[in-house]
């Protein structure tokens, strides 16, 4: 792949996709040894407990540092040459003193923070759950370095690192599942985890080459200013309280069958599948864009990119979403159902995923939005809008749980992410009027109803069809999407020519 292709956007596109292909690939395949191994025990129910607060912080960090590190770098590098400079090392000691003490803190007042969880009278579970928890601790440090780096090379528009750190994660994890997960049992997820976090740790420290011997701790007071300060509190606020959804879900653990948050892991495993690798390797590449268009007042270039993003998204996840409502159990069995993992195990868990697939559209769309509003530095929006959000899911979590199960907390999510994306929809509207919505859903209704004729079509050349099931069901699904696919280019649909708008910078990005 060639330079010049990965310096333009849709040649960065295609290229952080097909990694992220890759990487979250590799990375299905350990949820699928996860389901083999420990399927949807109560073991692999105490992981989910132990593991999510450091998991939660650690995704957080990644958002945090990139929201923080790329918009104010790239002013920077408007309005000082040598500025950038020291804001890098500002940034690399502030995120790795923050990130220790946030470690140590966690350690002393770990046993308190499990037993939020899980009642210390269920010896066994509430021990498990807090040995796993502070293994996981050991990370915290090591990613906050790791999402600095990564948000420097991206701010640098250069993808490439990043997207090749994080496939080590899982390189690792993999055969360390398959060859220790009998002797090691649960505990070989969390270990695993650390050892694949300190290669990718040490992978981007030999790559980026930042020269560390300049440290200096006056450099962070130097660096440090009011506005600079009140930026990262919002931003840290707005990035911890959108992770507390995991959390107040882990919380329900003795509210709800064995294997109910196990399911739930499962089924938004799939559901956040395509986001993290089609959204978010948009996203990465457009952001820096979106930022450099509102800094520099070049509407019509910003509300261009925000629409085609969208018109991308609506693309893509409105057919994933025909296909995971519609024929998810089936593609549950295909992907799951193996070892412990049982016939009744995919039912459940397509449940919870139809719930969580109601929000999938507009959860792709928010990605750009909030983007969009990261640039755009609407912080007291953001986190008035976070801070609803969550209160709305806590608030349903409590009322749904009793009677849904981990369907409650699915749909509670979905509902919650509708209301992230209306609510940005309306703040924008109000701050930067020259973006228009309406085309996303003048799109969104036309690839439903398209959606509804292709999945009829299916059904109908399908009734009576007795093969196999598990060669139906994947021809089931592959003609649905080829269908979906070719009305679009029938319609010479908006969405096609921008798809053959990117195939066509590509092969010119090549030819050079």
């Amino acid at each position: 792949m060639s330079k010049k292709l990965t310096s333009t956007i849709a040649g960065a596109f295609i290229f952080i996709t097909f990694l992220n292909l890759l990487g979250r690939g590799l990375g299905f395949f350990r949820e699928m040894l996860f389901a083999k191994y420990f399927g949807m025990g109560h073991n692999f129910d105490i992981y989910l407990v132990g593991a999510v607060l450091p998991m939660t912080i650690n995704t957080s960090m990644l958002y945090f540092a990139q929201n923080y590190f790329i918009p104010y770098y790239s002013s920077l590098k408007i309005s000082n040459y040598h500025s950038p400079v020291k804001f890098i090392y500002h940034t690399f000691y502030l995120f790795t003193i923050g990130s220790f003490s946030v470690s140590l803190v966690l350690f002393i007042f770990s046993k308190s923070i499990i037993s939020y969880f899980i009642n210390p009278i269920d010896a066994y579970a509430y021990e498990s759950a807090l040995n796993i928890f502070q293994i996981f601790l050991i990370t915290i440090p090591l990613n906050a370095i790791v999402s600095v780096l990564i948000s420097y090379q991206q701010a640098e528009f250069n993808f490439k690192y990043p997207a090749i750190s994080r496939l080590i994660l899982n390189l690792i994890m993999i055969p360390m599942l398959y060859f220790f997960n009998a002797a090691l049992g649960i505990y070989i997820i969390p270990l695993a985890f650390v050892i694949g976090t300190v290669l990718q740790f040490v992978y981007l420290i030999v790559k980026v080459k930042l020269n560390l011997k300049q440290f200096n701790f006056l450099l962070i007071s130097k660096m440090f200013n009011p506005e600079l300060g009140s930026t990262i509190i919002y931003i840290l606020l707005i990035e911890s309280i959108s992770q507390l959804y995991l959390l107040s879900d882990r919380y329900f653990f003795d509210f709800i069958g064995e294997g109910g948050l196990s399911a739930l892991n499962y089924a938004g495993i799939l559901y956040v599948l395509p986001i993290s690798i089609i959204s978010i390797a948009l996203t990465t590449v457009i952001f820096p864009k979106l930022t450099s268009n509102i800094q520099r007042k070049e509407f019509e270039a910003l509300n261009k990119n925000v629409s085609d993003a969208i018109s991308a998204n609506l693309f893509i996840f409105v057919p994933v979403s025909f296909i995971f409502f519609l024929y998810g159990n089936d593609l549950i069995k295909i992907l799951f159902e193996r070892g412990k993992f049982s016939a009744e195990d995919s039912m459940i868990t397509f449940i919870a995923l139809k719930y969580f697939t109601i929000s999938l559209v507009f959860n792709a769309a928010y990605s750009v939005y909030n983007k969009l509003l990261y640039g755009a530095q609407m912080m007291n929006g953001l986190i008035i809008i976070t801070i609803s959000g969550v209160i709305i899911k806590i608030i349903l979590n409590f009322t749904l749980v009793s009677r849904y199960q981990q369907n409650g907390l699915a749909l509670s999510t979905s509902i919650s992410y509708i209301y992230f994306f209306l609510s940005s929809i309306i703040l924008i509207k109000y701050r930067i009027p020259e973006i228009k919505h309406l085309l996303f859903f003048k799109n969104l209704f036309f690839y439903f109803i398209t959606g509804l004729i292709c999945y009829s079509i299916v059904e109908i050349l399908f009734d009576g069809f007795y093969t196999l099931s598990y060669y139906r069901d994947i021809f089931k699904m592959i003609l649905f999407y080829t269908l979906f696919l070719f009305s679009l280019i029938l319609s010479n649909h908006y969405s096609v020519k921008l798809i053959a708008s990117l195939i066509r910078t590509i092969k010119t990005a090549k030819a050079i």
